[in-house]
């Protein structure tokens, strides 16, 4: 055992040595990133959805960085992954963002895509939480676990395992390709198709239909309808004085009802009200979905 114990550490140690020794030789062979595109002018147009998903996955990224992924990526792509690099010769920050189309590769400055059928990547030097790779001939430290780290260069290498996490990640589409979408940290919200086509999302499950096949709209405090397509009493979304534990959309169509979850009791127990900045954000980014969906029902009268 013990003899195991010395052959095990002699192992490591000569793998270190050929890693380190590896990546001194390719220090003088490989580059920097060329020819990236400049950030343009930030629009106010961040998806909370997307803010959400770059946090979570990849915590060293923070809200700043998150808008511009989410203002340079287009819309009609799915993240797969998120990831924060440095560029070993220049130590500059990227953010390597691997999608349904393209692996992105971003900077505060810059930015770049790249299609999968021209990349390939290997690791040069095995890390405590972060690896070196090679990609592009450059060579990017990858922050994060062995088995998130795998998964990028499964991603990139191997077409299969990228075909099957693509059809995963965009399951809840149900088969459309978005050209604009309202969806919140819940996941829940819509999205629609060059074709007027709107999918509905909450945290379980998708719908899809078309404007016509909506017979009903209503946002719900609590058990209380405060908007409806269909009530005169409630034609215009007023602002009195209200207070509820949730807010929801409900949707109904010939085959469905469906919920939207907005804003979720909180944990302690305590009502909301329209002076709280939650209850303000969630009553418009509800107004905001009623009136996409009420515009591409005026469109097809």
């Amino acid at each position: 055992m013990f003899n195991q114990l010395i052959k095990n550490i002699q192992n490591k140690y000569k793998t270190m040595k050929q890693e380190n020794d590896n990546l001194d030789n390719l220090l003088n062979q490989t580059t920097t990133f060329q020819n990236l595109f400049p950030i343009p002018l930030l629009k106010d147009n961040y998806l909370e959805q997307r803010i959400s998903f770059i946090k979570n996955n990849c915590p060293d990224i923070n809200e700043e960085k998150a808008k511009i992924i989410s203002n340079i990526i287009p819309i009609q792509e799915t993240y797969l992954e998120v990831f924060y690099a440095k560029e070993i010769i220049s130590n500059k920050e990227y953010y390597l963002i691997p999608t349904n189309k393209y692996l992105w590769v971003i900077s505060q400055t810059s930015y770049g895509a790249y299609s999968y059928q021209n990349l390939s990547c290997q690791v040069i030097k095995n890390n405590l939480m972060s690896k070196i790779i090679l990609i592009l001939n450059v060579l990017l430290e990858i922050n994060g676990s062995s088995q998130k780290i795998e998964a990028l260069i499964n991603i990139i290498n191997d077409s299969t395992i990228r075909n099957s996490i693509i059809q995963e990640k965009t399951k809840y589409l149900l088969g459309i390709t978005p050209i604009y979408q309202k969806i919140n940290k819940l996941n829940a919200g819509l999205s629609i198709d060059s074709n007027n086509n709107i999918v509905f999302h909450n945290k379980e499950d998708s719908i899809k239909c078309t404007p016509n096949e909506i017979t009903n709209y209503e946002i719900l405090l609590d058990n209380q309808v405060y908007f409806s397509k269909n009530s005169s009493s409630t034609s215009t979304m007023t602002s009195f004085n209200i207070s509820c534990f949730q807010i929801n959309i409900r949707i109904t169509t010939p085959n469905k009802i469906f919920t939207i979850p907005i804003l979720e009791p909180n944990s302690f127990g305590t009502k909301y009200n329209n002076h709280d900045s939650n209850f303000t954000y969630s009553i418009n980014f509800a107004k905001e979905i009623i009136s996409k969906i009420q515009s591409l029902t005026i469109q097809n009268y």
